[in-house]
């Protein structure tokens, strides 16, 4: 059962005392490992011939890249490598493997359980460094773009759930 069927909020996936550098690592590397499993997960669902579902997700994967894209400069400007993390995509791998076992409405669910933890720690990189807010309010934007996506799929919106994600200035 989700945390949003159970009413239980997420375990958080910062803490307050958790530093810049510490946050735009996570950020970046939360966007490495959205790629990369977006991008296996619309492979198998070509494989298992779900091929409107299979580009979806591509759509998603191109999300992620770009959104990656737009941050770096923010990360070289603080000194912080973008050399993706082989943990990420080994969790990447992983996790699109698990993705085999679930349904399309339960991938949709897990993505809202995903972002209601991100958009909170981008939110405060824009607190803790106001020069960057442009950056934090970007990936905020995907976020909910995102998690708008996964709800429209849910309630049957699918000719235009990928509204919200084609609307953000990144991706047009």
């Amino acid at each position: 059962m989700s945390d949003t069927e159970t009413g239980t909020d997420p375990e958080p996936i910062f803490s307050a005392e958790d530093g810049l550098e510490k946050l735009w690592v996570q950020a970046y590397q939360g966007e490495v490992l959205g790629e990369e499993l977006f991008e296996r997960v619309a492979a198998q669902l070509d494989e298992d011939g779900e091929p409107e579902h299979a580009a979806k997700v591509r759509v998603l994967a191109t999300l992620e890249l770009r959104t990656k894209e737009a941050i770096a400069p923010a990360l070289a400007r603080a000194g912080i490598s973008t050399e993706p993390d082989t943990e990420m995509l080994s969790l990447a791998v992983a996790l699109a493997a698990g993705t085999r076992a679930i349904t399309w409405e339960q991938l949709m669910d897990s993505i809202e359980n995903v972002t209601v933890q991100y958009i909170p720690l981008y939110a405060r990189i824009g607190e803790l460094d106001p020069t960057e807010r442009e950056a934090a309010e970007l990936l905020v934007a995907h976020e909910e773009a995102l998690r708008d996506f996964g709800r429209a799929e849910r309630a049957g919106d699918a000719a235009t759930s990928l509204d919200p994600v084609h609307a953000l200035a990144h991706m047009r």
